[in-house]
């Protein structure tokens, strides 16, 4: 009987195989696309789905591709299956997908078998169509800047007008593009071949600048080429002829969000599922309040060197940056590279732009008095005067200490305010010039501490950073010493604001609560609210919609700065102070006090010298009297 169990045995070893020969003859694996008869014109959902596979794992993936994309590794984006998929090998999901002018192929990967499913639907896209769109100021306030994107080259055209059926006037512009051998790649960057293994062709870049707008007047519009319009946006034109007193202006602010379509899952994406929250809450205010512009801090769709990221960030905020003007600095992930000298100390490249040096965003960004070349050759500081403020973009991706062109730059700019129309001046820059826990070692705090005595000599009231994911508000202050207070600041406010959605950095554990007044670890973004010469009033609202945090800034004159030599001295600045105050009130009251001994050493000699006289005085009357009565006397012993 034994021996006959083993045969048995013998012969069910091969079970296994022929059950797996069973399977690879008989299963048949489909993977078919839900809507594979549409065209993606803008974003779009794709469901895809999937039967017949009989070894699923939760490692499998389906996956988007495009086969035709040149240099770039081919996938766009890709998802794990739901576990409930696992045991059935039936399934679906869906894809967020961007208009990249190529169509999108699907695969489903299995894990087990190292094989991949081909689905015969094939998703094509509207090449022609005009995606990303987004407007900003010139440095005319006459002017509105719209900017897009599509597969052709043909002239762009804006329609607009008052009535969004009757866009009755036409502005047209100029297009560019750029290519892979623009980007630095690994040259400067131990990174580098991300950007040449992940670029994507971006399209044409459309730039049309609408002229002679009316002021504070909402224009309906939509932008094109051959024929395909995008749908009609709007916006609110400029405040041109305004007093300040009875004007009010509001802006936004938000960092380091990036986008929130977080569908691959590789260690090189740095994508992040919280910046959708915020986005929608900043969707629910621009609904609610008309805003002024919206600045964005630095790193701003965090591609990092996978270029399909700024297709889906462009995708995922037109809805906001069609409506109100898109104003942004420059971040380390749009430009971070390591071949300028002053940068070589501290910034090795990795984690940073990956290769890409700007290059994406140079041509996707042109700024209030900069032209398209200067943003290509990493001009990408930029000032503009709007109504009640001066603002002022630096960029902590370039040089800015002394000597450099951009300090001589901010220097002439800060020197030529008129506060009389702009009473306020706020400076934005990406990378801090404040933040706890301090970092001692970068050479870039080296250049703040040389443009920060320009920022105290011409009073700039509020100073905006980011790439800390954390929001921290400073107290007004000067070279870390708090002055004064919100209501008679004696400095400049510094507010880290780097938490629009991307992972927190962490906070001390014993923060000083003197110099860092407010600090946080929510996501969130900023409204300002700027009253006329009186009042620039920030909130920091969280994706819940809460204020967490307000300050109310009120106009005062800055004490006035030390002399060069005394900033260089490496002693406490405290005491020196202190020091300079109980020796200097004695002497500024020495004049005064030797002015009163004259003057009372003077009177009192005066009032001796009255004295003498009225004695002497008194002593003629008498002598005058006892002379007449003698007279009389004798008068008297005559008569008789």
């Amino acid at each position: 009987e034994s021996s006959q169990v083993e045969g048995v045995i013998r012969k069910m070893r091969w079970l296994p195989l022929l059950c797996l020969l069973f399977i690879s003859v008989f299963s048949n694996p489909t993977v078919r696309v839900g809507n594979s008869g549409g065209r993606i014109t803008n974003l779009a959902n794709v469901t895809v789905n999937w039967s017949g596979i009989l070894q699923a794992s939760k490692e499998d993936r389906i996956i988007a591709y495009l086969p035709d994309a040149p240099q770039m590794e081919k996938w766009i984006t890709f998802k794990s299956i739901p576990e409930g998929s696992i045991t059935t090998g039936t399934g679906s999901v869906i894809l967020a997908l961007p208009n990249v002018r190529l169509p999108y192929h699907f695969q489903y990967y299995n894990q087990l078998t190292n094989t991949t499913f081909e689905s015969e639907d094939v998703v094509e896209v509207d090449v022609d169509y005009p995606t990303q769109g987004h407007i900003a100021y010139t440095s005319n306030l006459k002017e509105m800047r719209v900017m897009w994107v599509s597969g052709t080259r043909n002239v762009p055209t804006v329609m607009y007008g008052f009535d969004p059926s009757s866009l009755t006037s036409e502005a047209t512009g100029t297009s560019w593009t750029y290519n892979v051998t623009d980007m630095c790649g690994k040259k400067v960057n131990p990174d580098g071949d991300i950007s040449i293994n992940y670029f994507l062709d971006p399209g044409w870049i459309h730039s049309v600048i609408l002229p002679n707008l009316l002021s504070n007047t909402t224009y309906y519009y939509k932008f094109g080429t051959s024929g395909k319009w995008s749908e009609t946006f709007s916006f609110v034109s400029a405040q041109q002829n305004f007093e300040v007193e009875k004007t009010t202006t509001r802006l936004m602010v938000v960092a380091d969000a990036g986008t929130s379509n977080c569908e691959w899952e590789l260690s090189i994406n740095m994508c992040s599922n919280y910046s959708g929250p915020t986005y929608a809450a900043m969707k629910r205010e621009l609904e609610r309040q008309k805003y002024d512009m919206l600045l964005y801090n630095g790193d701003l769709s965090y591609a990092s060197g996978i270029a399909h990221t700024w297709e889906y960030y462009f995708a995922e905020m037109e809805s906001i940056t069609t409506q109100v003007p898109y104003m942004v600095s420059v971040g380390n992930h749009e430009a971070g590279w390591s071949d300028e000298e002053w940068m070589k100390p501290w910034n090795t490249g990795k984690n940073q732009a990956r290769g890409e040096c700007g290059v994406p965003y140079s041509n996707r960004h042109i700024m209030p008095n900069t032209t398209l070349e200067q943003s290509r050759d990493r001009v990408w500081w930029w000032s503009m005067d709007y109504p009640l403020v001066h603002i002022v973009a630096i960029s902590t991706e370039s040089a800015f200490g002394k000597g450099s062109k951009q300090y001589e730059w901010l220097k002439s700019d800060l020197a030529n305010v008129n506060r009389s129309k702009t009473p306020w001046i706020i400076i934005m820059g990406h990378r801090p010039m404040y933040f706890f826990p301090e970092v001692t070692n970068n050479e870039w705090l080296d250049h703040f501490r040389e443009i920060e005595p320009l920022m105290n000599k011409y009073e700039v009231n509020l100073a905006l950073w980011g790439h800390n994911h954390v929001y921290q508000r400073m107290c007004p202050s000067y070279q870390r010493q708090c002055r004064g207070n919100s209501t008679h600041p004696g400095g400049t406010v510094h507010i880290l604001a780097g938490n629009g959605g991307q992972a927190n950095d962490p906070l001390p554990n014993d923060p000083d609560r003197t110099f860092f007044e407010y600090l946080s670890m929510h996501w969130g973004y900023l409204r300002i609210e700027i009253q006329g010469n009186s009042t620039l009033q920030v909130e920091f609202l969280t994706p819940e919609d809460v204020i967490e945090d307000t300050v109310v800034l009120h106009q005062s004159r800055f004490p006035v700065e030390p002399p060069s030599w005394f900033s260089e001295l490496k002693i406490d600045h405290g005491i020196v102070y202190l020091t300079l105050l109980a020796v200097g009130i004695p002497l500024t009251f020495l004049p005064v006090m030797i002015y009163w001994k004259i003057k009372n050493s003077s009177w009192k000699r005066n009032f001796n010298f009255q004295k003498i006289g009225a004695d002497a005085k008194s002593n003629q009357m008498e002598l005058e009297q006892m002379e007449d009565g003698k007279h009389e006397i004798v008068e008297k012993n005559t008569d008789e």
